[in-house]
């Protein structure tokens, strides 16, 4: 059963954004989740898909114009156990500052042990910035999740794959070669959630 609770969230952004999460439980996984208007683009279908391979349930985070609609888009999938969403006017165009920003505060609050974004513009301008603000090394377009700390990526202009393993302990941010994973199914219907 999906709940609906709001919790203000302070800092850097403004003193009253606030998140909207769906569900209860705390989990491993953050999946940062691109759309457009709320249209959940393809290419988190897939990201998920790889982040489930680590943990079996993650929490999702839409933001910006529309992001309630992609929160509730996001629900339907397996695997998406919570979904936090914000549609606070500083994060409506999804720019990469406002939104690592966000990040941080959010993994402060959920101590996640993975965060995942596509590898497209969006998740390619926003990780080395989280990253940065982490104190973390990102792992970039990865092709094949071969276990919670070791990941496969190309490299040499996609001649040859390097098998990349977190040696430190902390968080590991990680950009998924779209291409590279399946999209999960739909499970249905899901529960959406209000605007803030």
């Amino acid at each position: 059963m999906l709940n609906l609770a709001t919790k203000p969230l302070t800092g850097a952004l403004h003193s009253s954004l606030n998140i909207s999460w769906i569900a209860q439980r705390s989990v491993g996984s953050l999946v940062l989740v691109e759309h457009k208007g709320g249209a959940v683009s393809a290419s988190t279908h897939n990201t998920l898909t790889a982040a489930t391979s680590v943990h079996k349930n993650v929490t999702a985070l839409a933001v910006g114009t529309g992001a309630a609609k992609a929160a509730a888009a996001a629900a339907t999938f397996p695997g998406v156990e919570k979904v936090l969403f914000s549609e606070h006017a500083a994060l409506a165009h999804q720019l990469p500052e406002p939104l690592s920003a966000l990040i941080v505060k959010l993994q402060s609050k959920f101590s996640f042990t993975h965060i995942w974004a596509p590898a497209s513009t969006f998740g390619k301008d926003l990780l080395p910035r989280a990253a940065a603000l982490l104190d973390v090394q990102p792992v970039s377009d990865i092709v094949r999740v071969v276990d919670a700390d070791t990941y496969v990526r190309p490299i040499y202009a996609g001649n040859a794959l390097a098998t990349v393993r977190y040696s430190s302990p902390g968080t590991r941010l990680i950009s998924v070669r779209p291409s590279a994973f399946p999209a999960p199914k739909q499970a249905g219907s899901g529960g959406g959630g209000g605007g803030v």
